[in-house]
Formats: C-alpha cells, structure tokens, sequence
C-alpha cells in the first residue's frame, strides 16, 4: 500500500508510477480524516508526500500519527520537494515506531515547486527525469534495499502541531483569498482536501483551516487566488501543476 497526498499532482503522479512498478495499491490519506485509527496490515508501506519547510503537510502528520503498521512491515518514502531536504523522513519515521516499526528507504524527489518557483529548465529537467528516477527507486525497494537508519524515537505530543504553519511566518503563507476576479466557479473548493473553501455570495471564501497543499491558486481557471502573505515572490508566481495530473484526479483522490 502506498499512501499519499498531493495538491499540486506531483505526488500523485510520483505514487502512481511507483504503484504501478511495484503492484502496490495507491490511496490518498483524506480518505482516512474522519477515522480515529487506520490499520494497515501489508508488507511493504510506502509514504509518498511533498515536503513544506522539511517537515510533510499537517494533514498527513495527523494520518501517519493515527496509522498503525506491522512491526516487521518494510516502509519506504518519497518525498517531493523544490529543494533538497532529509529532515522530513524523521517524522515518518518517529509514526512508524509508536507502531514498533521502522523506515527502512528513504528518498528525495526533486520536482517543480508549487510554493517558492524553480526555474524552467530545472522544471523542464525534474518531470523529463521523473520516470527513470521512479523505476531506480521501485528496483530498489523491489530488492527491499535499506538506506535510512532508524533513531529509534517515536513521535511527542508536538508532532503535529509543529507542521508547517506553526510560526508566524509559515502562518502567513496559509492564508489566501480570492481576488475581483474570482466568478464562483467553485473549483477551489472541490479542490480543498480540508474544505477550508466555500462560495459565498458567488465569491470564494477562505477559512482558517488551510494546509497549503496551494491547490486553490494552481488551478484557479481565472487566477483570482491571491496569497495574503508578506513574501512578495507567492503572489509574483506563475501558475503549476504535474502536466499529467486533471484537477479531476485531485478532487476524486480526495472525496472517494
């Protein structure tokens, strides 16, 4: 079983080659919001999500915190990212030994940031690359290859709570609102996997529970999603998602 969460399509397209090469299951882990526990009795877990400040999204903190594995399940992950970064495969690994389990293979994904941009011909190189880097790490995990040493810690009480967002800075990145150009099409909304986002009076309206998967500003068909932030370069850049990815497939990873 490979688990994952994406905004942008980078990891959902990441995950699904990787289940396609290994014949594992994909499933996105809004799927488990609502349940107090989610119990995954495979052999081999993966962790597939994009890496915000070193660290995974709040929400998929607060699923590998409710996750339980077995203790000798082997457990990769993928963490797609704009710049290189480790210190996320410590918080997978902290959830995976309050179930006396351990990561055993961890790896960067370098892909197109949706946050902070990359320039085109890094992008141009990061999806032309994707598959050939995908079936390295599938023949890899497919030889049950272990390249991550375990601390041995489990998670504290701040795990989660310390996911991006947790500072002032970070917390202004999580918030956004549409602009005079919004029309109410209510995409950003069937798009919001923390449905932070409804359309009131034909506009969007943001709320206060946003996880900056950015998933709203990516696809705005008009562009009206504007960060509130400090950091000028948001707002100043352009538009992504994977070019292999339909803000269908989002909306339906998340909801089914």
């Amino acid at each position: 079983m490979i688990f994952y969460f994406t905004g942008t399509g980078n990891s959902l397209s990441v995950a699904k080659k990787l289940g396609a090469l290994l014949h594992e299951d994909v499933v996105n882990v809004m799927h488990f919001r609502k349940d107090p526990e989610v119990c995954c009795g495979d052999p081999v877990v993966g962790f597939v999500y994009p890496v915000y400040g070193s660290d995974s999204p709040r929400v998929y903190k607060e699923f590998l915190r409710k996750l339980k594995v077995k203790e000798d399940a082997y457990c990769f992950a993928i963490g797609t990212m704009n710049r290189m970064d480790l210190h996320s495969f410590e918080y997978v690994d902290q959830a995976l030994v309050d179930s006396g389990a351990r990561l055993s293979y961890a790896v960067n994904f370098l892909m197109p940031g949706n946050c902070l941009p990359t320039e085109g011909a890094s992008d141009e190189w990061r999806l032309g690359t994707e598959e050939e880097r995908a079936e390295a790490a599938a023949k890899e995990i497919a030889a049950r290859t272990v390249n991550y040493t375990s601390a041995g810690k489990g998670t504290g009480p701040e795990f989660v709570d310390m996911a991006f967002g947790h500072n002032e800075e970070q917390k202004s990145m999580l918030r956004l609102s549409a602009s005079k150009d919004c029309i109410g099409c209510g995409l950003c909304a069937r798009l919001c996997p923390t449905e932070n986002i409804r359309v009131e009076n034909g506009k969007a309206v943001h709320g206060d529970n946003c996880t900056a998967c950015y998933a709203c500003f990516h696809w705005c068909p008009k562009k009206a999603t504007h960060f509130d932030s400090v950091l000028p370069a948001l707002n100043a850049r352009g538009q992504y998602h994977h070019p292999e990815v339909k803000a269908k497939d989002i909306i339906d990873g998340n909801r089914n």
